[in-house]
């Protein structure tokens, strides 16, 4: 039944029904009709039968003329023409369906070379530098000139002020207070020296409204060519940047530690250096377009593998990704790129392959488990009894060498001892990267905050920037854990490019000495051989409260402690 077109409806149903009768066949046949065009000549979209007796044959023509599937015990067939992604001219896939052999995957095993430089004896801040160098800081310097003089303010912002901004960013990090202007407030308890004495309130205002860049700006990509690990293993998730405002693209998902903000698609080692990210815009996410026929999913894995293809090293990388990526056409694609692969599937991806059921599984005992390898030997599905009943497939890795695992029995309340198969424990082991570097991150997030839209990707970036360096530090033998590492990086940006300009009278806290200074208790009034101002008329005096520490004339000193 060969033709140069995909099968219609109506010519499927006339397929079936002349069926001979003597081929005795009670398979259960389900067919997939895709939605017809919009038609504005018809009037309605009604079906042309009784409303309590819809059958096929009351299908309406505008669907009965469009192309259908018909799916046989799982197996979908369609007319006989070569494999072609579907287009908008409605032409459609045929999926390729597999020879499952009960025997696990054969492959070679694989020597990762040593290719890694020497180690190298960077200061912190020269680590950092290798993200947010000269270009970038000039880049960064130069749009939010732009910025501000499309509002009619001069354009001054400095080299030398952008980096000792970027500083007090990594501070806030640590070092948080609820509002930004309460590091320059004179008040003990919240003034911090390093900054007030580095760069004015107003200053660093000015800049934070006007901060900008071009939409091209990637501060990752340099580094990623230059500067990343070379590891055999990556992992690719999704990753939040918390954004509690309102535009297109906040997302919230559920159960995450971050359930509202930004999503990105992440690339990252099992250490948590991130390699690759891609912020996610919907339909119109920036992946390569040639991958769009396999979906949001594989086209996103696909991307990340061709810019560890580009690095130009020709290695066998293994990428390591959860369900929500996982397919069959996935695995087929990483394979023809010469790359491995392992990643849990969900049992309606899995190109029907003959497992044993959930419900079957689960009465055996646990760490048992089913696979199956396509009858080519290019990968493996397993199905495996823990916790839960899972899926993993994999291009790489199969059932054996089984690891002993432990795991807490409910019924027995105790510790108990199963097998993992092989390709389950590599998924566990590298896995995690991108939830790690998540979590450094969070533990010291700028905590500054503005009021557009953009200024939460700005500031992720600016500590993505740390974490990464961060991470080629510690890979590099250094002593410092990511706190110590932030408080050099920072105090050397604010020390190497404070201002110098001398800082003028600054008013008093509003809630220096609120209480305190009305409890009657121990206030005198001492002599003080440098003139001040008076606290209370702010005139000029040479008496203090002894308590307080603070000028107060004679004639005032009733009065501000009353």
């Amino acid at each position: 039944m060969a033709n140069d077109r995909p099968l219609a409806a109506h010519e499927i149903l006339d397929a079936l029904e002349n069926v001979s009768d003597n081929e005795e066949d009670y398979r259960e046949r389900l067919i997939c009709i895709l939605p017809p065009p919009v038609d504005p000549d018809c009037l309605t979209d009604e079906d042309s039968g009784e409303e309590d007796n819809v059958t096929l044959n009351n299908l309406p023509r505008n669907i009965l003329l469009q192309p259908a599937e018909v799916m046989i015990q799982g197996q979908i067939m369609v007319s006989d023409t070569e494999e072609e992604p579907s287009d908008s001219t409605g032409r459609t896939k045929r999926r390729r369906t597999y020879a499952w052999r009960k025997r696990d995957l054969a492959k070679n095993p694989v020597n990762w070379p040593d290719v890694q430089g020497a180690c190298q004896d960077k200061r912190p801040i020269e680590w950092f530098e290798n993200f947010l160098d000269e270009d970038v800081i000039s880049l960064l310097v130069s749009e939010s000139n732009k910025y501000a003089v499309k509002k009619n303010l001069p354009g001054d912002i400095t080299t030398e002020d952008m980096k000792c901004f970027i500083g007090i960013l990594l501070v806030s990090g640590y070092s948080w207070l609820p509002r930004r202007r309460m590091y320059w407030e004179n008040s003990p308890d919240t003034k911090n020296e390093l900054i007030s004495s580095a760069m004015t309130r107003d200053r660093f205002d000015f800049i934070f409204r006007h901060l900008h860049v071009n939409d091209n700006l990637d501060l990752q990509d340099k580094y990623t060519k230059e500067f990343s690990p070379l590891e055999e293993h990556y992992s690719v998730d999704e990753a939040m940047i918390p954004y509690y405002g309102r535009h297109g693209c906040k997302q919230h998902i559920k159960g995450k530690p971050i359930r509202y903000g930004f999503k990105a698609w992440v690339g990252a080692t099992r250490l948590g250096y991130v390699l690759w990210m891609e912020p996610y815009q919907g339909a119109t996410t920036m992946c390569n377009p040639i991958y769009k026929e396999l979906g949001l999913g594989a086209s996103v894995v696909l991307t990340f593998c061709d810019v560890l293809i580009s690095r130009g090293f020709d290695l066998p990388y293994h990428v390591v990704f959860d369900n929500f990526f996982t397919g069959t056409p996935l695995l087929e694609e990483i394979t023809k790129k010469g790359l491995r692969c392992t990643g849990t599937v969900r049992e309606n991806r899995t190109s029907s392959c003959p497992l044993i059921t959930s419900k079957l599984l689960k009465k055996k005992e646990r760490g048992a488990v089913d696979y199956r390898t396509t009858h080519d030997n290019t990968f493996i599905i397993a199905k495996w009894h823990d916790n839960n009943i899972f899926s993993i497939a994999s291009n790489a890795v199969g059932i054996n060498p089984k690891q002993s695992a432990k795991r807490f029995s409910q019924s027995e309340k105790r510790n108990i001892v199963i097998e993992e198969p092989h390709m389950v424990s590599i998924y566990n082991k590298y896995m995690g990267g991108v939830d790690r570097s998540d979590e450094n991150i969070s533990h010291y997030r700028i905590g500054i905050r503005g009021k557009k839209w953009y200024m939460p990707l700005l500031t992720h970036m600016i500590d993505l920037a740390e974490h990464n360096a961060w991470q080629l530090y510690k890979i590099n033998h250094g002593k410092l854990d990511h706190l110590g590492f932030r408080r050099r990086v920072a105090i050397a940006l604010i020390e190497s490019n404070r201002i110098n300009a001398k800082r003028g009278p600054s008013r008093p806290s509003h809630h220096e000495h609120a209480d305190s200074r009305k409890d009657q208790m121990n206030h005198l009034v001492i002599p003080q051989s440098k003139q001040t101002r008076c606290r209370q008329c702010h005139k000029k005096c040479l008496t203090r409260c002894k308590k307080c520490d603070v000028g107060v004339c004679v004639k005032c000193f009733e009065t501000y402690h009353s």
